[in-house]
């Protein structure tokens, strides 16, 4: 019989109900005639772009004009199509946390919680106008910069394509509900306001200050982590202030992370650094939650609206990816702690030359509450995967299970998913014992292209 082996992540508080895991793999549904509706697919390894030979956390990147622009500790670089790294001029004044970036076209402003900077040419000055405010976001629209004040809930407005001039009197007051603003994120003319406890939107009046309230978009859900707050064609996601993820839907706020997920975020102590982005590969759009203090990393997959979760190459700790810009066709993010900034590479099975683990622990296997013999498991992976050399030149899966709900887990047992050309290469487990119910685990840990298309188990039933 098939079973169901194919899913994403989902352990709760009860193990015996759900312990499924699904990690550096993804869900990908085909509903065009395939050999199976669901399957799993690898995530992206890390292939090395830039290697800056300079320790430290890559702080934030974004693009402007036909150049990405990254923040390494308190360093400005700036980065061509083709890697080519160029310091520029002047540091920024604090060495770690996640930067803000934003550009009217010759002006990036970089703020950094403390304070705001101007990156012009290739020189980097602080905002030294006594009028402007200590940022705790920042955001371009029309012709203006606009950054929340920390601590309050005012917003501040740019004189027009200047970020180093701001009039003091040309601010507002995200005034529905006084929560100090934390983010603010702008999308088709509108500037989307993130409290502590609520949200609101803003748009386009063409007023002297030149938006407004837009009635209906308040909503008492706040953010309790600023850096979460991420955008993409216009649907914004974020960790809100119960520890739920939410992504918008017009002006409404719906909640995308399920019961286990928001079990998983209530049992971490810190979630306030958390940081989000989007990114869309090959038709799936991911939305990236990282959990720096925590040292997890989960991801939300729009297009199969499943979870799986990511993590590092050492001792499966968060994925390194701190940040994402998508410059040209390129998927760049940056590492959260040695300086350098890597693609998302679907054709890359390591983390920049370390192997990542992939675990799928599947559904319980049960039935009528009877006895199983497991005479028979086979797991069909794409086959003839392996390398010409070295690790991965005859991958290994490897299989454990669980009979009491997830609690103990049997030893591991391997089983070949095929050397290079070995295309009908199977999988197989044989005389795995008996049960009541039991979760299989899998884990490959070779550089090789992993699918998992299904699984099949042949057993029989015994007393009830």
């Amino acid at each position: 019989m098939e079973i169901n082996f194919i899913g994403g992540a989902y352990t709760g508080r009860s193990t015996n109900l759900n312990a499924q895991t699904c990690q550096n793999l993804y869900p990908v549904i085909d509903n065009q005639g395939g050999k199976s509706v669901l399957a799993l697919y690898p995530t992206p390894g890390l292939k090395e772009w830039h290697d800056p030979a300079y320790e430290a956390e890559v702080r934030g990147l974004h693009v402007m004009g036909n150049f990405l622009y990254a923040v390494i500790g308190p360093r400005v670089y700036r980065l061509s199509t083709g890697a080519v790294a160029v310091r520029m001029t002047g540091d920024i004044g604090t060495t770690t946390g996640r930067v803000r970036m934003a550009n009217n076209g010759s002006q990036l402003l970089i703020t950094d919680g403390a304070l705001g900077y101007i990156l012009s040419g290739a020189t980097v000055t602080e905002i030294t106008d006594a009028d402007f405010p200590i940022p705790s976001s920042c955001a371009y629209q029309d012709g203006y910069f606009f950054v929340t004040e920390k601590d309050t809930y005012n917003f501040y407005m740019s004189d027009s394509l200047d970020g180093t001039s701001w009039d003091g009197t040309n601010y507002e007051a995200a005034f529905v509900d006084p929560d100090p603003l934390v983010a603010i994120i702008s999308t088709y003319r509108e500037l989307w306001l993130f409290g502590t406890q609520t949200y609101e939107v803003w748009g386009y009046t063409g007023e002297t200050f030149p938006y407004a309230l837009i009635e209906g978009s308040f909503a008492k859900i706040g953010c309790i982590a600023a850096a979460s707050a991420a955008e993409f064609q216009g649907t914004i996601a974020w960790l809100d202030d119960q520890r739920a993820v939410r992504a918008t839907q017009g002006y409404q706020a719906v909640r995308i992370s399920t019961q286990q997920v928001e079990y998983q975020l209530a049992r971490y102590d810190t979630v306030s650094d958390a940081i989000g982005f989007f990114y869309n590969q090959e038709g799936h759009i991911f939305y990236v939650l990282q959990l720096p203090s925590e040292n997890k990393t989960w991801v939300y997959d729009f297009t199969t609206t499943l979870w799986h979760t990511r993590a590092s190459a050492a001792s499966d700790i968060r994925s390194r990816a701190n940040c994402y810009v998508l410059f040209g066709d390129k998927h760049i993010v940056g590492d959260y702690e040695n300086g350098k900034i890597y693609e998302y590479d679907l054709d890359k099975y390591t983390e920049d030359g370390n192997t990542l683990r992939r675990i799928r622990a599947a559904q319980s296997v049960h039935k009528d509450r009877k006895i199983l013999f497991h005479n028979q498991l086979e797991i069909e992976f794409e086959a003839g995967v392996g390398l010409a050399t070295g690790q991965g030149s005859d991958p290994q899966a490897m299989l454990d299970w669980s009979d009491d709900g997830g609690h103990v887990w049997s030893n591991e047992h391997w089983a070949s998913i095929g050397k290079v050309g070995e295309y009908k290469n199977r999988a197989v487990w044989r005389r795995l014992g008996r049960s009541r119910e039991r979760i299989y685990r899998v884990t490959v840990s070779d550089p090789v292209k992993t699918i998992i298309i299904g699984a099949h188990l042949e057993a029989s039933s015994g007393r009830n």
